[in-house]
Parts: C-alpha cells; structure tokens; sequence
C-alpha cells in the first residue's frame, strides 16, 4: 500500500514540478543499490518533492510532528512511510523505526538541519543522522538542492515558478566507531553540511544537466 500510493502521487507530481519548477538534476543515476540516507538542505516544504523527483525506489522520509499530527494527513503520512520525529530530535520510537526502514534496503529521507531555513542560509546539521547511519552500517548520501528558497520559501502562501536544480553527491561512508563518539558525530555532522553546501553551490551554477 505504501509503495502504490507513493508511486501513485510521484506520477502525479512529477509532471507539474518539472513544468512549474524546471527541475533539473545531476548524480542520481550514481545512487546506491542498497539501503541508504539522504540528506538534503532544507529551504522549502517541498524539498522532499524536488529529491524524491529522482530518486526510482520509494524514499521514506523524516518528518516533524508539527506537520505529521495535522489533522487529516496522519494517516496519509503513514501510509507512505514517513518517519515522524519530535522537535528535529531523534527519539527511541523513530529510531526503532529508522533502522528497520535501513534494515528492510530502503532510502530514508533526512534534511539534517532539523528545520526550514527562514533566510535561504545553511543552518548546522543536526548530529542524529550520523549516529544512524553508523549505527545502521548505511552511508550517506549528501544532496545540494538550489532554487527551493525563492520558488517556496517557509513563508511564501503559493510556490511560484522559479527554476530548481539538484544535484546528489558521492555516498559519505560514517565509521562504526562514530556511535559511540558524541564529538565524532558533530564533526561528521558538519562535514555533511559542507559537502551539501558545496552541492548546492554546484547546482546553482547549472552543473546539472536536464532530464
């Protein structure tokens, strides 16, 4: 159910964000086979539309529960498998669920920052996702998304037509040992946001090639 309602919606909405937004995209025919993290900037209420836009396999994203426990849309988020978690922490249930996601060989959808940025500005990532990579044994794969920001800042009533690019990088191998090591997930975590930085940048040059 899970897998036909989101590829139900995805067919829906590809059409009209490649339109409306002129998506383009580069590195994501380089994906991984197996289970793996996602980890993009967060600018837009729909960056999980523009990432999942090229991603073929199911991507499970995270989400807060300011927006998972709107009424109405709960049960809607569930059926696609979305993860909620507490105030941008990663708390024991959604940990729980998160790697028996990874467990399963599916792609968990993370922006590590934790919340929208309200200035278009990178914020610091948030250490969590290290630690589930490590421990899950999965890599990371970092992902620059340009655009976003002025075509659907977190303010903004109507997404208007502003050109959207993406670009996904090489997968980030996270140490085992990392788990353990508070202060090795910080500094991973700011490596991470670096790389995704540097994406962005490369995006917003127009590196990536339309599909």
């Amino acid at each position: 159910m899970a897998d036909a309602l989101y590829f139900a919606l995805k067919r829906v909405l590809t059409p009209i964000a490649d339109l409306y937004f002129s998506l383009r995209s580069s590195g994501h025919q380089d994906l991984p086979a197996g289970p793996f993290i996602l980890a993009g900037n967060h600018s837009s209420l729909l960056d999980w539309v523009f990432v999942a836009r090229f991603v073929e396999r199911p991507v499970r994203f995270v989400l807060t529960r300011e927006f998972y426990d709107q009424a109405g849309v709960t049960a809607v988020y569930r059926q696609l498998g979305v993860i909620p978690i507490r105030d941008g922490a990663i708390e024991l249930s959604a940990v729980r669920q998160l790697l028996a996601t990874l467990g399963r060989g599916e792609i968990v959808g993370v922006f590590p920052e934790g919340q929208i940025t309200r200035d278009g500005a990178l914020l610091p990532a948030q250490p969590g996702v290290i630690a589930i990579a490590a421990r899950a044994g999965v890599p990371i794969v970092p992902v620059g998304v340009d655009g976003a920001f002025e075509a659907f800042p977190r303010d903004a009533r109507f997404p208007r037509p502003y050109p959207v690019r993406v670009t996904f990088g090489a997968p980030v191998a996270i140490p085992a040992a990392v788990v353990r090591s508070r202060e090795g997930q910080v500094e991973w975590a700011a490596e991470l946001m670096q790389r995704i930085g540097a994406l962005r940048e490369e995006a917003h040059a127009g590196a990536g090639q339309r599909t």
